[in-house]
């Protein structure tokens, strides 16, 4: 899977996972919905299962808001000695937001919150101080060595720091605003991936999304170092029919074909929210919508949401992290399918 580390194996001496079990809050899978059978699904793509809730704002001991969103997870083998296999790193929406890390030796869990979260602050002189950051992606740079974090604040900047260890931040400076997009008003909650576009000396892409006078839509950006970003100006994928506002949409290659999958809030109910894709051509010019790809009730019949998708593919699986739960008061879950999938 893109914009994904190589997986690696921790150890750890017994004396040291005790006293981590003795001090660390260990966030296990909980609300196990199994039992819930996916809706119809878009054929091409593999079906994912609800697992449970993985992260849940009520075990963490920081916790501004009652909330937690923005799942991205990484495998930690590049890293300088990292606290387990996989790092899971996260924010609440509102301020003081903040960009968190917890981490496990499996994708499924269960994670343990960093002892000294945010790892970025919304105030980091002498660079900004703003009302919040939030919306973290994680990618592994393979030419600078270093791991690249993308996240905004306020929202209508992005910006990049930069880790060796995925825990100590360099400040890299911003990596795309509103200006280079037409009439928007936010540029915010941005993944990055490697891709290059036919035609184009780029290494990476990165979708993320624009407010576009009240309305909500995915826009392209393309660079050849992740620090200076070229724009398509105008949105590349506009609110499906039925929804009013979109918004994280992941890169999802699959099966020499290229997909999109991102969340958007239904029209006539915002706090509902699912999982949409749509089909995009190598040149990342022509997106054609597929439908629904995950429904909010996946998670249970009472869930309100399904949002923020991001996907891992380890141990002849895919895992797919989302928050789920009403807007502003969110959970992180976990889906799985299998990487093999026969459809």
């Amino acid at each position: 899977m893109t914009g994904c580390l190589r997986p690696c194996r921790v150890w750890t001496s017994l004396l040291t996972i005790l006293a981590s079990l003795a001090a660390t809050p260990v966030l296990t899978l909980t609300a196990l919905a199994a039992d819930v059978t996916p809706p119809p699904a878009i054929a091409a793509l593999p079906v994912f299962r609800h697992q449970g809730v993985v992260l849940d704002y009520k075990d963490l001991r920081y916790n501004p808001c009652n909330d937690v969103i923005i799942p991205s997870v990484i495998v930690t083998e590049q890293l300088q000695k990292p606290l387990g296999g996989y790092y899971l790193y996260y924010a609440p929406h509102n301020a003081p937001g903040g960009i968190c890390l917890a981490y496990a030796d499996s994708p499924a869990g269960p994670w343990k919150e960093y002892e000294a979260n945010p790892l970025i602050a919304r105030d980091w002189a002498p660079h900004y101080n703003v009302s919040h950051v939030s919306g973290p992606h994680a990618i592994w740079m393979e030419e600078e060595k270093m791991l690249f974090l993308y996240y905004h604040g306020e929202n209508d900047v992005t910006r990049i720091a930069s880790t060796a260890d995925g825990i100590h931040f360099q400040y890299e400076g911003v990596a795309v605003t509103t200006k280079i997009f037409d009439a928007i008003s936010e540029a915010s909650y941005a993944r990055v991936f490697r891709y290059t576009l036919p035609g184009k000396d780029n290494r990476y892409i990165m979708l993320l999304m624009g407010n576009n006078r009240g309305t909500r839509r995915v826009y392209l950006a393309w660079s050849q170092d992740g620090r200076t970003w070229e724009s398509r100006r105008t949105p590349l994928v506009d609110p499906p029919p039925g929804t009013g506002q979109i918004a994280q949409a992941w890169y999802f290659p699959w099966r020499g074909r290229h997909y999109l999958i991102y969340h958007g809030h239904l029209t006539d109910s915002f706090q509902t929210a699912n999982l949409y894709a749509s089909e995009i051509d190598p040149a990342f010019e022509r997106p054609t919508f597929l439908g629904l790809f995950h429904d909010h009730t996946t998670a249970g019949p009472n869930n309100v949401a399904q949002m923020s998708p991001c996907f891992l593919e380890a141990q002849g699986k895919i895992y797919m992290y989302t928050n789920i739960g009403p807007r502003l008061n969110q959970k992180i879950a976990l889906a799985v399918a299998e990487a093999d999938d026969p459809r």
